[in-house]
C-alpha cells in the first residue's frame, strides 16, 4: 500500500513537470494568450503567417541621395553631357546602347521574390522567424554588424557569410532548446505539433564596384538581391567604346563570372545575371571586334561580334533579316587592310562560312524597283489597260485579250510597240492589228517589259469645236453675296445683278441664273468634257459705265463639235436665248479652208464667211436654221437687241410732294421731267440749294492722273493749301445744277440728262450761312438779305494772319463754288446766299522767303545789266 502511494506520487510529479516545461515559452507571450482568451480576431496574427511587412531596402540618407542622383544622370545623359556630336550619332548606332539610357524604363531588383536558397546573411538583414503549432511566437531579429541575431532567452547567435538555408537551420536548432519538439518548416502544421519558418524580411544595401568602359564608373550602394543587370542599369552602361559582349563579375580577386547583353538583347533570356555580393566588382572592358550592318536590313546597326559568329548569324539574329526589298543573292563588305580599304562581294551561298572582322561595312542594297523579270504593259483603247504578267509564249492577241478587248474606236492600222533591246536601248516595232485579226500576217510574240500601244482614231485628228457668243442663257450655280458684282459661277463667269437700283425682287439669295424653260443639256454642261465658258470681254478691259452693263454679262461658251449639229441644237445646248436676244439675226463666222488650192486667182483678203438667220418675236429659230448644219470652229453670235436695256433707276429725296425712286422712261430723261413725276417742289423747297449727287466711275489711271495734277498745282510756291483729295477716292461726285432755270426752260441747258442711280436732293430754306478756314472764330452766321461777304467775315472774327483773302471763295448749297476776284486792284467777293459756306484757305508762309527775294532781286539785276548792255552796243553801231 505504501509503495502504491510512492508511485502515485512520482507519477503525479513527473506529469507535472511535463505541463510546466510545456508552460514555460508561452510565460514569454502573456499578450498573445490574452488575446486568443479574447477571441479579438481582427487583431491576431493567423496561425502560419508572419506580421512583417512589406519587404524593403535599408539605405542611409546619404546612399538614396547618390542613387537618385545617379538614375538622374542616366536618364539626361544626352542633356547634361557637352559631347561632340559625332559621339552623340555613334552612341545612336551602337546596338543596345540606348537601352541603357532609356528616360522610361528602370531596371530595379525584384524584392518580392523568394529568397534564393544561395543568398549570403550580412549585417543589417533582417531575418523573421515564426513558430507556429501548440505554441506560436514570432521574432524579428536584426543582424548586427558583428554578423549577430539576438534572440530572447538563447542569446547571439551568429549568421554573417552563411546562406539563408544554413542560417534557418541554425537559428532553428538553437531554438529546439528552449521549444520541446520544435521541427523545421512552416507546412502542414497541427495544434499538437510544433514547426518553425525563417525568412528574409528587409534587406541589406551592399557596395559594389563598377569599373571599365562605363559612362558613370564608381562604387554604388545597392539592395543585396541586385543583379548585374541592375547595377549597370546604373552606372548607364557601356560607353562607345565598352563592350556588350563579355561583361566580367570578379569576386574576392577572382573571376566567378561573364555576361553577353547580347542575350538579352536578342531574345529576353538573361544568361549568367548573378546575384551580386558585398565587394563585387564589375569590370566593362574595351570592346574587341565590331562591325556596321546598313542598308536594306531591318536593324541597321554597329555590332560587336565574337570570332565564331558567321554573317548569316549576325544578319538573322543580330540585324533581324533583311526588309523585303533587299538584294539578298549579294552583299557587299567594306574592310580595313594594313594599307587601304577593299571591297568584298559575298554571294548568298557563302554568307555562313564567311566571318567579319572587325572594322567590317556590310552593305545590303536595295533591288531594281522599276525592273520586272514578267512584266508587259498594255495602254490605249483596251477595256482594261495596265500591266500583265508575261507567261510563257504570250503574243499581241492574247494579251490584248486579257486586257478586256479593243475598243470600238481603236485604230487597227498601227499598234506600236516600244521594247528594250538586251543593251538597254529602245526600239519600236509597228503592227497592223487588222493584219493579224485576218491572218494575213503572224502574231508578234513579246518579251519582257514591252509596252503595246493602241491608239484612238478620235485622238489621231484635231479636237473640233464649235462656239456661241452673246445672249445665251447659260444656267451655272453662284455663291450668295450682299453684292451682287461677287456672284461668281463655277466656271470663272462674273455674273451681274442685272436690276441693281429699286428692284423689289431680292437678288443677292439667287443661287441659279437660269429661265423657266431652261433646257436640261444646260445644266450638264460642267459633266461634259472639253468645255470653256468664259466672258465676252476681259474683266480688267469692262467699263462700269451703266450703258455697257448688257455687253458685261454676255459670255462664250465652246463645245465639242459633234456631226450633224445644227445652229439650234448649239442654242439649245447653250440654255435656249435671253429676252434681250436680237430677233432680227443670228450670225455665224466660219473659217474659210483650202482656199486657192484649185485656182490661185481665187486668193483674195477674204478670211472668213459670214452666214446669218432670221429669228421669230418667240426666240425660234427660221426652218434654215433648224436645218442649216454646223462645221468645226464655227462661231455664232446672238446680238442684244437694239433696244433693250436694263431698268435704270435714280432717287428723288427731300423737299417733293412724292419723294421716292423712279424709273427712267427714255435715255434722255431730263431733270424737269423727273421732278413734275415726283409732283413737283412743296412749300419748303429751297429749289436754289437743289444738288444732284452721282456715282463717280473714275478708272485707277483716272484717279492716279487726277492726283498727280493736284500735286502739280499745289507745288506751285505760292503757299496755298488745297484739301480736296477726298475727291478721287470718293465713290459719288456733287453737281451743283440750277433747278429753278430748269424747271422754267424745259430742255434748256440748265436741264439736264439723268443717269443711272442719281440722286436729286432739294433741301428746306436754310437759315444761316457756314464761315470756316481761316477766320478768328469759325461757325454759323444768320442770313439776312442785305448783308455782303465782309459782314459775315466780320461776324466770323474777321481774316487771321494767315489768310489767303485772294482765294477765298463760297460752296453754295447746290453744289456750285465761286471765288473772289479781282480787277483793276478791286477786289470783288460773290455773292452770298442762304445755306452757303463761306471757305477762306490758309496761307503758308515759304520758310526760304527772303532767299526768294533774293533770287527776284538777282533777276532783276541781271536783266537791268542785260538791257544796259544791249542799249550801250546799239549806241557803239550806229556810231
Amino acid at each position: 500500500m505504501a509503495l502504491r502511494k510512492l508511485y502515485l506520487a512520482i507519477v503525479i510529479i513527473i506529469i507535472s513537470l511535463q505541463v510546466e516545461a510545456q508552460m514555460l515559452p508561452m510565460t514569454g507571450i502573456p499578450s498573445q494568450l490574452l488575446m486568443r482568451s479574447n477571441n479579438s480576431s481582427n487583431n491576431m496574427v493567423p496561425q502560419g503567417t508572419s506580421n512583417s511587412s512589406k519587404r524593403s531596402v535599408t539605405y542611409s540618407t546619404q546612399q538614396k541621395k547618390l542613387r537618385d542622383s545617379l538614375i538622374t544622370n542616366r536618364t539626361n545623359l544626352d542633356l547634361t553631357e557637352e559631347i561632340d556630336t559625332a559621339i552623340v550619332n555613334l552612341r545612336k548606332k551602337i546596338f543596345g546602347f540606348s537601352i541603357f539610357n532609356n528616360k522610361i524604363g528602370v531596371f530595379e531588383p525584384n524584392l518580392k521574390i523568394a529568397t534564393p536558397i544561395n543568398y549570403i546573411v550580412g549585417p543589417e538583414d533582417e531575418l523573421i522567424v515564426d513558430i507556429n503549432g501548440y505554441s506560436e511566437e514570432h521574432y524579428n531579429l536584426i543582424v548586427s554588424p558583428d554578423g549577430y541575431v539576438k534572440i530572447n532567452r538563447i542569446g547571439n547567435v551568429f549568421v554573417a557569410g552563411l546562406t539563408i538555408e544554413q542560417a534557418k537551420t541554425k537559428i532553428i536548432n538553437r531554438l529546439s532548446q528552449i521549444f520541446i519538439g520544435l521541427k523545421q518548416g512552416a507546412t502542414n502544421s497541427t495544434p499538437n505539433s510544433l514547426t518553425a519558418s525563417v525568412t528574409l524580411g528587409n534587406i541589406r544595401t551592399i557596395g559594389v564596384t563598377v569599373q571599365g568602359e562605363v559612362m558613370f564608373p564608381g562604387t554604388y550602394s545597392v539592395p543585396s538581391l541586385a543583379r548585374i543587370m541592375n547595377v549597370l542599369y546604373l552606372a548607364g552602361g557601356p560607353t562607345e567604346n565598352g563592350t556588350f559582349r563579355e561583361i566580367q563579375l570578379i569576386r574576392n580577386r577572382k573571376l566567378v563570372g561573364k555576361v553577353d547583353l547580347y542575350d538579352f538583347l536578342t531574345s529576353g533570356i538573361q544568361r549568367n545575371d548573378m546575384i551580386l555580393q558585398d565587394q563585387d566588382i564589375i569590370k566593362v572592358g574595351v570592346y574587341k571586334s565590331r562591325i556596321e550592318v546598313k542598308g536594306k536590313i531591318k536593324r541597321p546597326a554597329l555590332f560587336e561580334v565574337l570570332p565564331n559568329e558567321n554573317l548569316e548569324y549576325v544578319l538573322s539574329n543580330f540585324a533581324g533579316g533583311f526588309t523585303e526589298d533587299a538584294y539578298k543573292e549579294l552583299v557587299k563588305v567594306t574592310r580595313y587592310t594594313s594599307r587601304d580599304r577593299k571591297l568584298i562581294d559575298i554571294n548568298a551561298e557563302i554568307y555562313n562560312s564567311f566571318y567579319p572582322q572587325s572594322g567590317d561595312l556590310i552593305q545590303i542594297e536595295s533591288i531594281d524597283k522599276d525592273r520586272f523579270e514578267n512584266k508587259i504593259t498594255v495602254i490605249g483603247e483596251v477595256f482594261r489597260p495596265g500591266d500583265f504578267a508575261l507567261d510563257g509564249n504570250e503574243s499581241v492577241l492574247k494579251v490584248i485579250n486579257r486586257a478586256g478587248g479593243l475598243k470600238e474606236d481603236a485604230f487597227l492600222d498601227r499598234v506600236l510597240i516600244e521594247r528594250i533591246n538586251d543593251d538597254l536601248s529602245r526600239t519600236n516595232l509597228s503592227v497592223n492589228l487588222k493584219d493579224i485579226l485576218r491572218d494575213k500576217s503572224k502574231d508578234v510574240v513579246l518579251r519582257r517589259e514591252d509596252k503595246i500601244s493602241i491608239f484612238s482614231i478620235l485622238d489621231l485628228r484635231e479636237k473640233y469645236t464649235v462656239t456661241i457668243h452673246g445672249e445665251i442663257n447659260i444656267v451655272k450655280k453662284v455663291n450668295k453675296s450682299k453684292d451682287p458684282d461677287k456672284n461668281i459661277s463655277k466656271a470663272g463667269v462674273k455674273f451681274s445683278n442685272e436690276n441693281s437700283q429699286g428692284n423689289n425682287q431680292s437678288n443677292t439669295n439667287k443661287l441659279q441664273i437660269k429661265s423657266n424653260n431652261q433646257s436640261p443639256e444646260a445644266d450638264n454642261l460642267e459633266e461634259e468634257d472639253n468645255i470653256n465658258i468664259d466672258t465676252e470681254i476681259a474683266n480688267e478691259l469692262k467699263s462700269d459705265n451703266i450703258s455697257n452693263s448688257l455687253i458685261n454679262r454676255q459670255v462664250k461658251l465652246t463645245l465639242p463639235y459633234v456631226e450633224n449639229m445644227t445652229v439650234e441644237d448649239l442654242i439649245l445646248k447653250a440654255g435656249g436665248l435671253r429676252e434681250s436676244a436680237a430677233t432680227g439675226f443670228v450670225e455665224i463666222v466660219r473659217r474659210k479652208k483650202n482656199i486657192g488650192l484649185d485656182s490661185p486667182n481665187l486668193i483674195n483678203s477674204q478670211i472668213a464667211e459670214i452666214v446669218r438667220f432670221g429669228i421669230s418675236k418667240n426666240l425660234q429659230l427660221d426652218v434654215t436654221a433648224s436645218s442649216y448644219k454646223l462645221m468645226p470652229f464655227d462661231e455664232v453670235f446672238i446680238r442684244t437687241s437694239p433696244n433693250y436695256e436694263l431698268q435704270q433707276f435714280v432717287t428723288m429725296q427731300g423737299q417733293l410732294v412724292f419723294p421716292g425712286v423712279y424709273g427712267l422712261e427714255k435715255k434722255d430723261e431730263r431733270l424737269s421731267e423727273l421732278v413734275a413725276r415726283a409732283g413737283g417742289l412743296n412749300n419748303q423747297a429751297y429749289p436754289q440749294g437743289a444738288k444732284l449727287i452721282r456715282k463717280n466711275v473714275l478708272t485707277e489711271s483716272e484717279k492716279t492722273r487726277k492726283k498727280e495734277q493736284l500735286n502739280q498745282i499745289q507745288d506751285n510756291f505760292n503757299g496755298v493749301v488745297i484739301k480736296n483729295d477726298e475727291s478721287i477716292t470718293k465713290n459719288t461726285e456733287l453737281i451743283g445744277i440750277n433747278l429753278l432755270a430748269a424747271i422754267n426752260n424745259p430742255g434748256g441747258e440748265e436741264d439736264l440728262f439723268l443717269n443711272e442711280g442719281d440722286i436729286i436732293d432739294i433741301p428746306r430754306q436754310p437759315q444761316t450761312v457756314k464761315v470756316t478756314g481761316e477766320v478768328l472764330y469759325p461757325n454759323s452766321v444768320k442770313y439776312n438779305e442785305g448783308k455782303s461777304f465782309k459782314d459775315f467775315i466780320s461776324e466770323a472774327g474777321g481774316f487771321t494772319s494767315n489768310s489767303a483773302r485772294k482765294r477765298a471763295y463760297v460752296l453754295y448749297s447746290n453744289g456750285s463754288v465761286k471765288r473772289a476776284r479781282t480787277f483793276l486792284f478791286i477786289r470783288y467777293f460773290p455773292k452770298i446766299e442762304r445755306g452757303a459756306e463761306i471757305i477762306v484757305p490758309r496761307n503758308i508762309k515759304n520758310a526760304n522767303s527772303a532767299q526768294q527775294v533774293f533770287q527776284l532781286v538777282s533777276v532783276l539785276t541781271g536783266t537791268v545789266t542785260s538791257v544796259i548792255g544791249i542799249i550801250t552796243l546799239i549806241k557803239a553801231t550806229a556810231n
